[in-house]
């Protein structure tokens, strides 16, 4: 419930894996996604510890409990059997100050 309510804020259509759920895995985490095999692009919408958990295990195949700031996001990417982590962006960068202009 909590991860379909995160996800609400993307504002975008999404579906929730009936294979994940409170008590999944990272195991469990990286199935439902498809890692590494996936083609087309995907987010993951979870919380900790299971996120940083997930985040270790796509990085260095082993689950260890890493900290992952809340609403940040991390882009994987797997190619030619080499995982990269391409950006993690601070919740910080992506929201914009409140004393912000608009961009339209």
């Amino acid at each position: 419930m909590r991860a379909q309510e995160t996800a609400l804020a993307l504002d975008r259509p999404f579906s929730t894996s009936p294979k994940v759920g409170t008590g999944a895995s990272a195991a469990d985490v990286i199935a439902a996604a498809g890692w590494p095999a996936r083609a087309d692009p995907l987010v993951v919408v979870g919380h900790q510890p299971t996120l940083g958990r997930v985040a270790a295990m796509i990085l260095t195949g082993r689950e260890s409990d890493w900290d992952i700031a809340k609403a940040a996001v991390w882009w994987f990417r797997h190619t030619g059997g080499n995982t990269t982590l391409i950006a993690v962006l601070d919740p910080d960068v992506l929201t914009p100050p409140a004393h912000a202009p608009a961009i339209r």
